[in-house]
């Protein structure tokens, strides 16, 4: 994204391009630190002498090295940002499902976005690279791995909205424009669609109470027109209704049950590469299923006051019913994304319309619906392309304890029911049926043995590598009256795909005794792990270590200090700390139980505590610092009410230093020795980390 700020810094620094004179200045902001928790864009917000000039913001990140940007987030609750958005972008793409899936926390990753609009009080838009994202954050990680059409794509869009925004009249009182949160959606990248959330609701209720509406105004047809009686004709509606519940049922089952023997045959992830394989195994069990109940159903349920034909209608019916109720809950909820069920909604009503005017004359009927299925088809066609090619690389880099498959089962199922749920009825017209049956059983057979062969193979060395994190850590624990209890060195493999750490031993030896941090994770503060970010202790019962007979080089070895203890009223103690390191330094800080933080100089408050250890709060501070501050220590200071405990010791005072900008000649031999036997398909991050952990 730099590279296309300074294109855009080029292209508007140009007079006869810019459009002069703007309406309001412009802010290029170019911030280092976000893998440092927001840290640039915290300093910007909180420090620099131009953040009280800024009204809006345009975030530019990236996920991956492909695809288009799309605009995942926006506001918050102010909605004239998606105006601009769709009258200055050439090529949209945004998505609110893409919203508030991150915002729900299922995207393992953060953006400066958080920062500058919940600091900063800014509104906005997020905007990131996010499709196939499998090299991101390896050592593939390069501009030669970026298409000119990704940076062309992104600079036209980028450029249209920023020459928008600067004559933007709202900006000169964005206040007056807060009206809440949006609802919008790109159709295949050609246009824009957004209105307000409450906009949205009133959309969403009448077009489910419309469908509703029409459903029943069917069923009096049928009953009027076929001579039937009603309690006949309501009878096969509400058997309709439960056979089509229980089809998806069966459906999502059978992908689901695909997937728990996959993971259980050590197949998973088979289809990370090759992705052409999820269709096989995923779509084609949920269509069997669904389409099983009706045809069952049909088949072998003889009525003679309704003709075939008329049956279908009434599973179509009890479909379409299905999808309105959704379209209710989801959206008197406030689940924005209840929009997806607008296209099958909008286009099943107006056929309905249109075959409830012409009285479903005989197979017309048929070809005025499938005609109404086309713009819905196209358009979860390309939502399912997009939702994985987002995801299916993220399942690379996020832990071992689940089943990665079972998720792409789920959104297989979901996306085919958005797909084919409206078709799926019409098995009970085919005169072959069983060769749907068969065509489907075909393709999961094929792709069942491809993805048991060697093509199956999750990763490749330089399109899909597996990701490793391997650290050497020194860890010495100390006793309160400062004693040595323990101390040891360990290289340690924290988890990032479901199949860590079988792959590494099978191909490693010296990884097939590693074990599981077991009771560790009791009897030490975070595990005795130096973790880099708080949330990877999250992983840490399936994080696996292996002991070193060396310890690692440290060049700038930690050194803590306590400088003072002092009582600053009753109860209430203050100990002076100083700490020299490498750059990447983190304290844990946990009050015994009974002790109580009352102040330290990191912040006016003292933040909630995070999992709480043994019944102790529990701390994660970060100190990074910069080339400016290299040799300078730290020094804080930490005040506990002590209450009316007598012991002397008052908290655990954790202390880390990560060695991650320190070259590889600083790794000891053993270290170079176990790295050298990673396999080809593997992009390894190490480096050496230092614990020490004491009680004051």
């Amino acid at each position: 994204m730099v590279v296309v700020m300074l294109e855009l810094l080029r292209q508007l620094s140009r007079p006869s391009a810019a459009n002069l004179p703007w309406q309001h200045g412009l802010i290029f902001l170019f911030n280092g630190c976000e893998e440092n928790t927001m840290q640039g864009a915290h300093g910007f917000v909180r420090s620099h002498p131009l953040a009280g000039s800024v009204a809006a913001f345009l975030n530019l990140d990236v996920a991956a090295n492909g695809g288009r940007e799309i605009m995942f987030q926006s506001g918050p609750n102010y909605p004239f940002l998606m105006g601009y958005y769709r009258d200055h972008v050439r090529r949209p793409y945004a998505n609110t499902l893409g919203e508030e899936v991150f915002q729900m926390g299922l995207v393992p990753s953060f953006t400066d976005y958080e920062t500058l609009s919940g600091e900063g009080g800014w509104p906005g838009l997020d905007f990131a690279l996010s499709s196939y994202g499998y090299l991101y954050h390896t050592a593939l990680d390069a501009l030669e791995t970026i298409s000119a059409g990704t940076l062309q794509h992104i600079g036209d869009n980028i450029l249209g909205l920023v020459q928008g925004l600067v004559n933007a009249d709202e900006l000169g009182d964005i206040d007056a424009h807060r009206e809440g949160t949006a609802v919008f959606f790109d159709f295949m990248h050609l246009f824009l669609v957004y209105y307000t959330e409450t906009t949205g609701l009133i959309i969403n209720c009448l077009l489910g109470t419309l469908s509703l509406g029409l459903i029943v105004g069917t069923l009096v047809m049928m009953i009027c027109k076929d001579g039937a009686a009603s309690t006949n004709i309501l009878f096969e509606a509400g058997m309709s209704l439960i056979v089509q519940t229980l089809s998806i049922v069966l459906g999502a089952g059978c992908s689901v049950l695909v997937a728990v023997i996959f993971d259980a045959c050590g197949r998973s992830m088979s289809w990370f590469s090759s992705t052409w394989l999820l269709f096989g195994l995923y779509f084609a069990p949920f269509i069997a299923g669904m389409t099983l109940g009706p045809f069952l159903y049909v088949n072998f349920r003889k009525i003679s006051f309704l003709h075939d034909q008329g049956r279908v209608i009434l599973f179509l019916h009890a479909q379409h019913f299905i999808y309105a109720v959704l379209l209710l809950t989801l959206s008197i909820g406030g689940i924005r994304s209840a929009f997806i069920l607008l296209f099958p909604v909008i286009f099943y009503c107006a056929s309905t319309i249109v075959n409830m005017i012409i009285q479903f004359r005989l197979r017309i009927w048929i070809y005025v619906h499938l005609v109404g299925q086309l713009i819905p088809t196209i358009y979860f066609c390309t939502l399912t392309v997009t939702l994985f090619a987002v995801f299916i690389s993220m399942t690379g880099r996020s832990d071992n304890r689940s089943n990665p498959d079972l998720q792409m089962a789920l959104f297989a199922s979901l996306m085919a029911l958005l797909l084919v749920g409206l078709l799926t009825p019409f098995i009970a017209l085919f005169r072959r049926k069983a060769y749907v049956f068969g065509t489907l059983l075909l393709m999961f057979l094929v792709t069942a043995i491809v993805a048991a062969t060697p093509h199956g193979f999750p990763f490749r060395a330089r399109t899909s590598p597996q990701r490793y994190y391997i650290f050497h850590h020194q860890r010495n624990f100390y006793s309160p009256n400062g004693t040595l209890r323990n101390s040891n060195s360990i290289f340690y493999l924290h988890p990032q795909d479901r199949h860590t750490p079988e792959l590494l031993q099978s191909e490693v030896p010296a990884w097939s005794a590693a074990q599981t941090l077991g009771d560790e994770c009791e009897r030490e503060l975070y595990c005795g792990i130096p973790f880099y970010i708080n949330r990877y202790h999250r992983q840490s019962e399936k994080s696996y270590w292996l002991p070193a007979v060396a310890p690692p080089n440290f060049p700038e070895p930690i050194q803590l200090q306590l400088v003072s203890r002092e009582t600053t009223s009753p109860g209430h103690v203050r100990l002076n700390f100083l700490v020299h390191g490498p750059s990447h330094m983190s304290l844990y800080v946990s009050p015994l139980a009974g002790r109580k933080l009352t102040g330290w100089s990191f912040s006016g408050t003292i933040p909630p505590s995070g999992k709480r250890w043994n019944g102790q709060d529990v701390h994660f501070v970060n100190l990074f610092s910069g080339d400016g501050m290299h040799g300078t220590p730290w020094e804080f200071h930490i005040e506990v009410d002590r209450g009316t405990l007598q012991e002397p010791t008052d908290f655990y005072l954790t202390v880390v230093g990560q060695y991650m900008h320190h070259g590889a000649e600083h790794h000891t031999a053993e270290f170079r020795a176990l790295l050298d036997q990673m396999p080809p398909y593997a992009h390894t991050i190490a480096y050496p980390g230092y614990l020490e952990s004491w009680i004051f």
